[in-house]
């Protein structure tokens, strides 16, 4: 008993320690999201999602081509699908990618990986370092979230 009520005072403590005082609810209505990416460029409008700590990054996507492969080096990637449908091909070796901003890499092509089909409710993680693509068929489109956080 002793040793249970120790563990849920650290637990107490450490989530203390891990609080935002100043920070503040951010409350983005779905029209709004979707009035985000509703003007696209050759297959993609993004944006990101307003959150109150800048090292929080949420993103709002809507494509109806493929996207660039992409490697993060210290984000992973949690992908929740809004409507639509896609298939992201996870994994692999890249070879030809550019460095767009530090530890971020885009374009190339992925040799290899696996591809999983995603649907409107489906969510995905991608880990740390691991080269993903989000593939659309042509005449669909998918609008999908992405919040990346250090893995």
């Amino acid at each position: 008993m002793k040793v249970t009520l120790a563990i849920i005072a650290a637990l107490s403590i450490a989530g203390a320690a891990a609080a935002q005082p100043g920070a503040k609810p951010v409350l983005v209505k779905s029209r709004d999201l979707e009035a985000m990416v509703a003007k696209m460029t050759n297959g993609l409008g993004s944006a990101q999602i307003p959150t109150s700590n800048p090292g929080h990054i949420t993103m709002i996507a809507h494509r109806d081509a493929d996207g660039e492969p992409e490697v993060h080096t210290k984000l992973a990637d949690e992908i929740i699908i809004r409507s639509g449908h896609a298939r992201i091909r996870i994994g692999g070796a890249v070879t030809g990618q550019r460095n767009t901003a530090p530890d971020e890499f885009r374009g190339g092509t992925i040799t290899g990986g696996e591809v999983y089909d995603l649907q409107a409710g489906d969510a995905i993680y991608v880990p740390v370092g691991q080269p993903h693509q989000m593939l659309v068929t042509k005449g669909e489109q998918v609008i999908y979230t992405a919040a990346k956080f250090p893995g």
